[in-house]
């Protein structure tokens, strides 16, 4: 890297990145022109704050789960900001990161005023306040030289000299807010924001959690949270070593070239919004699956026999609370029940106690054949297993 180039100078191929591009815009409008019930949207706006939350702080080394990020936001939430005395360093970095993006959130709202070095000052001081004070001061330009990274992530990286980054740092809000850069997408304008920033790289610690936080701020403005506030750290998380190797490959050599981290991240945003559709797919198919029970339960097909008889509607509606997929965000609605986990249930026993176990595996048998419900058998244990079928919506 050498620091006396122009710094602010990149090329792309957007020929490669349309098709993820077209394919955000498509899931983008997807989920925006479906109205969805409070609760569910405070659902979807919780895990994501959450999930982001627990990618930005576990990209530095933070060990804690996601659960008890989602416990630390309940404390915030509740009106606490930590106890700095009780909470652990670990802790106090989620506790820092729920206040930040709240912050950010409400800072970078679409009509408020574009970003200035003195935001990421502040994001920088709330990020890492009351945690990270080893050679760093929280809400401060470093006054030393960095190196960082490591030969197995791509390389190391020297970031700019410290006695150039309080003029880097103007040289860089001008950039963001450029008439160039406001005639990028949204998303590569982000994308662009928190390579630059994290080449800079101008703090002493929290230089990774700020850029990430940049870019979410930049994708909130222009309104690109669908359904809530996230960023793409949870992305960034799950694939770690490409995230860092990019980074380091497209700093090697200025002009930069920039295609392989902005391609990396559309289609990271391309898969989080994918997730966000998902989730809502998944809510409504299930709504629409437990009306269709009660129509099914309430149709006639004979003298003396409904669609659906009550142990069959109970064992229906017994699977559809108890296949919600664990992962909210996954492509698969139903989360799949082995046979002798199903059947060794105390409700489904209790549904069956009158009868024979010969009476449940022919009423399976029978949803099945309806189209209710459908068979697996695991290749390898040879053990039989049972999920919603989502297409009998269509059917009754």
């Amino acid at each position: 890297m050498e620091w006396e180039k122009v710094i602010f100078d990149y090329r792309y191929d957007f020929g490669s990145l349309f098709g993820h591009l077209v394919n955000i815009e498509a899931y983008k409008e997807a989920a925006l022109n479906l109205v969805l019930p409070p609760d569910w949207r405070g659902k979807l706006d919780r895990l994501n704050r959450v999930r982001a939350v627990y990618g930005t702080t576990a990209l530095e080394g933070n060990p804690l789960s996601e659960s008890e990020v989602s416990h630390q936001l309940e404390v915030v939430e509740e009106g606490g900001n930590g106890n700095p005395h009780k909470a652990s360093k670990e802790q106090q970095q989620i506790i820092n990161s729920i206040l930040a993006q709240q912050w950010v959130r409400m800072r970078f709202s679409p009509k408020n005023a574009p970003m200035q070095v003195n935001d990421i000052l502040i994001m920088h001081r709330m990020l890492t306040q009351q945690s990270d004070t080893k050679n760093n001061v929280p809400g401060k330009l470093r006054t030393f030289s960095v190196v960082v990274g490591s030969e197995d992530m791509g390389g190391v990286h020297r970031g700019a000299p410290a006695e150039k980054l309080p003029e880097l740092m103007e040289q860089y809000v001008n950039f963001i807010n450029s008439k160039r850069l406001l005639a990028e997408g949204p998303v590569i304008r982000a994308l662009l924001s928190h390579f630059f920033l994290v080449t800079i790289h101008p703090f002493g610690d929290g230089n990774g959690r700020v850029s990430r936080l940049v870019e979410a701020g930049i994708l909130f403005q222009q309104d690109y949270n669908v359904q809530g506030f996230y960023g793409l750290s949870n992305y960034f998380y799950r694939n770690e070593k490409s995230y860092k190797t990019l980074l380091q490959q497209c700093r090697r050599e200025q002009p930069f070239d920039l295609t392989p981290f902005i391609t990396f991240g559309v289609q990271g945003f391309s898969s989080e919004l994918k997730g966000i559709n998902n989730f809502i797919k998944a809510k409504l198919n299930r709504v629409v699956y437990r009306a269709m029970l009660v129509r099914a339960f309430n149709t006639r097909v004979g003298a003396r026999r409904k669609q659906l008889n009550q142990r069959e509607y109970n064992l229906l509606d017994f699977l559809l609370s108890e296949t919600e997929p664990s992962d909210p965000f996954s492509e698969n609605p139903s989360r799949i029940i082995k046979i002798p986990e199903l059947t060794g249930t105390k409700t489904v026993s209790w549904q069956y106690r009158n009868v024979t176990k010969r009476t449940l595996y022919r009423e399976l048998g029978r949803l099945s054949e309806l189209g209710f419900i459908r068979f697996n058998q695991d290749d390898t244990t040879k053990v039989w297993s049972v999920e919603l079928d989502f297409d009998a919506i269509g059917k009754y």
